[in-house]
């Protein structure tokens, strides 16, 4: 009976809604916002924080996104439980100091550098750079 149950579970779990998986942006440049809005318009990810340095920008909001200082980047990961920290080339990031990014490697949470192009399948992009090399 126990398997018939884990069965079902299984076979319900295919067509629940699945959640968007969480990213972090750092900067709020052009490039990050094209990212952004091709993000939103699908479901695999969100950006649930961009990150900048400048006192100005602090807690304002892109889409339902806050703008957070570097300082809380680590905290950002694991409220949102992020799957991943972005950042556009050829944009403007914000400085973060080597004990942060020591931590993420720790916590195996990779640094993406994203396409500054925006790719024609953003969410298949990410999906291939977040996938395990095999």
């Amino acid at each position: 009976m126990n398997t018939g149950t884990s069965r079902w579970q299984q076979l319900l779990s295919r067509f629940r809604k699945r959640e968007p998986r969480t990213l972090i942006m750092l900067g709020i440049d052009y490039g990050c916002h094209q990212w952004h809005g091709a993000l939103t318009a699908g479901n695999q990810f969100r950006i649930s924080a961009f990150i900048d340095d400048e006192p100005w920008n602090h807690r304002t909001c892109i889409g339902a996104a806050q703008v957070r200082y570097p300082s809380e980047l680590l905290a950002l990961v694991h409220k949102h439980r992020a799957c991943a920290v972005t950042e556009v080339e050829a944009t403007t990031r914000p400085a973060l100091d080597e004990a942060i990014l020591g931590e993420l490697r720790r916590l195996r949470i990779p640094l993406l550098s994203l396409p500054a192009q925006l790719p024609p399948d953003p969410a298949g992009t990410l999906t291939r750079m977040l996938a395990p090399d095999t």
